[in-house]
Formats: C-alpha cells, structure tokens, sequence
C-alpha cells in the first residue's frame, strides 16, 4: 500500500514540476499575438460630440406685406427655388391706381389755381407799385395805396396757400405710389421656400400674421450648434478644426473650424452643454439642411511624422507602461512613455524605434498598421 502511495506523490510532483516548467517558459516567451512594425505616422486626438445644423441670422427671411388686398398672384410654392429681385406675388392694385389718378387729377387742377393764383398776385403787386408812383406825384391819395399794398398781400398769402396745397397733393401721390409698390413683392434674398402662408384669391391684411406671404431660407448660410459636455469645453478654443457627418450622408465627411463659443450654457436633462459655433461650407449646404443632427469630433490636437503603436500594444503592468518588442524570436518586456493617443494609436515618446517589431494582441489588426 506505501508503494501506491509513494508512487502517486510522485506522479503529483512531476505533473506539478511540468506544468510550472510551462508556465515559466510561457512568461519567458510573453504574451502571443500579431507582430507589427514600429513606424512613423500621424496621431489625431479628438473629442466626440454632437451637434446640429442651423440656419445663420439672416439665412431665413419671412417675406410679408405692407399692403391689403387680394393676392392675385403667387408664383412660388414649397420647394421652389427664388432668387433675389425675382417677383414673389402681386396684389389686386385696383383701388389704389384709382387712387392715384385721383390724386393726379387734383395735382393737375392745384397747379392751374396756383397759376390762377400767381397771375393775381402779379396783378396786385403791378398795382400797387403804380399807386406808390402816382401818390409821389400827388395823383392818388394814401389810402388807395394802403389798400393796394393789402390786396398785393392777400394775393400773395393765396399763392402761398396754393403752393401748400399742390404740395399736400404731390406728397399724397408719392405715399400712394409708395402703396402701389407695397402690391408687388419681390425676393429679397435668394433661396428656396420652405413655408407658403396664403394661396391665390384669399384676402391678406397688412400687420397681421396672414401678412407673411412665404418664408425663403438662404441654404448657403448654415451654421452647426456642437453641444459640448463641459467635462470636454475646457480642451475646445475657437480655431480648432472639425470633422462631421450625418446619418443620410454616413460616408461623406465635412470639415470645418469653430468660430466662436457661447459662454451662456444649456441644460439637457440635467447635464451642462456649451454652444461651440461652426461655419457651414457653402459647398457643404448642397448636402446639409437645417436641423440635422451631426456627429462632431473636435480636433484637440494634431501629430504628425511620430512613432506609432497600435493602442492594444501597451499594457499597464505594475505601474508603468510596457510593451512587449520581439528580437530575434525572443519577447522583450520594454517600458514605453506613450504620448497622443485617437481611437486607433498611440504616439511613443520614448522607449521603441522605428522597425522594431512589437506584439499586439487584439484580434482585428487595425486599419493602416503592417503585420
């Protein structure tokens, strides 16, 4: 029975003295995976947030009415493209071109009395030079003088009067034509309409709401509003270069700047945003429309012609950052100080150069990176 016993002590220490035999070689060896080539390449580090396509100050017009009438004419529907100076929609004119041709007629019959009116002051004043002339030669008396200075003066008030009156009337007619003016509305941006607040045949009262004709929106003044989370607005600065998409557009990117940030926050369910502000590219509002959400990253910061890694090269064992390096077959444990880091690699400050092979462990090797 001892001989059984010591036997399988014996059996027990080999496979235990064999198992840590392997278990050293595998330390010794280090960690498998893919080997890659330690090279030089350019290191984007961003910060991820969302934004969403609005329309500038100025980019939607809502294009109303000063006069009352019927809408007699409107050229354009949702959807259409306009250009400035273009004919939107026209009012019925009737009464107002009645108007000014009253107004015309009375111009014409103020100037005939202010002539009328001239022609007797000319008369009074002839008249009462000659008096003065006759009364120095005593062939007149004062009296007669005294009445024909009054009778120049009065005359004189009447061609005032008229004047006055001819001006009323002009001033009339220009306000009229003004009005008339008021019937024809012309684009005042270029555009497209993306709101028709009336149709043809239905009455428009100047000053009230159904005075808004149709809405045009400028697309080449967009701006996209990016929501920044305030853990991330201390990193972001007006100048800092952006890359976007939208969800219709997956494939294609936009790039742009930030412009400016709002100091003022938004509060979304309970979280803190900053407004940073980016310009749209005219070329880009081919593409983008108002109130689309937009993916943003942010560019905090740019390396390029830098030694890289794969991010899933760099282990954190005991405090420090290590990578594993192969020569000549063997595993290499090497201490690395990493710099910028994006979504696939890390800059290497120190510690690797360039050709070194080093282990990576991820399954997928990513995109750029030689085995």
């Amino acid at each position: 029975m001892k001989r059984y016993i010591i036997f399988g002590a014996i059996i027990v220490l080999i496979v235990a003295a064999l198992i840590f035999y392997i278990s050293l070689n595998k330390t010794k060896k280090g960690p498998t995976g893919e080997l890659f080539t330690v090279k030089r390449g350019n290191v984007t580090h961003f910060t991820e947030q969302t934004g969403i396509i609005k329309a500038q100050v100025g980019a939607i017009v809502k294009v109303g009415t000063r006069a009352t009438g019927t809408l007699v004419d409107l050229k354009y529907q949702v959807g259409d493209s306009v250009k400035k100076g273009e004919l939107i929609a026209r009012i019925d004119d009737r009464e107002v071109q009645a108007n000014i041709r009253n107004a015309e007629a009375q111009i014409e019959e103020a100037n005939k009395d202010l002539e009328a009116k001239k022609a007797q002051h000319d008369y009074s004043a002839t008249n009462y030079e000659r008096e003065k002339r006759l009364l120095e030669k005593d062939f007149t008396t004062k009296d007669a003088v005294d009445k024909a200075r009054t009778v120049k003066n009065v005359d004189a008030a009447q061609v005032e009067l008229s004047k006055a009156k001819v001006k009323e009337v002009e001033e009339k007619l220009k306000a009229l034509q003004v009005s008339l003016s008021y019937t024809k509305i012309f684009a005042p941006i270029s555009g497209y309409v993306s709101a028709v607040g009336t149709q043809e045949g239905e009455t428009v009262v100047s000053g009230l709401s159904a005075g808004i004709l149709i809405t045009i929106i400028d697309p080449a003044k967009l701006e996209m509003w990016i929501y920044v989370d305030e853990t991330d607005i201390g990193r972001v600065k007006p100048g800092l270069k952006t890359e976007h998409w939208v969800d219709t557009y997956k494939n294609k990117r936009f790039s742009g700047k930030i412009s400016r940030i709002y100091p003022q926050p938004e509060v979304k369910e309970n979280i803190v945003y900053y407004l940073a502000i980016v310009k749209i590219d005219p070329e880009d509002t081919r593409f983008l429309k108002p109130e689309m959400t937009t993916h943003v990253r942010i560019i905090i910061e740019e390396k390029t012609n830098v030694l890289i890694v794969p991010n899933g090269a760099i282990r954190f064992e005991g405090g420090k950052n290590i990578v594993y390096v192969k020569i000549n077959g063997k595993t290499e444990r090497r201490e690395v100080m990493p710099g910028t880091r994006n979504d696939t690699f890390t800059e290497i400050i120190s510690g690797l150069t360039s050709g070194e092979g080093i282990i990576f462990s991820a399954k997928k090797v990513p995109s750029g990176i030689k085995k």
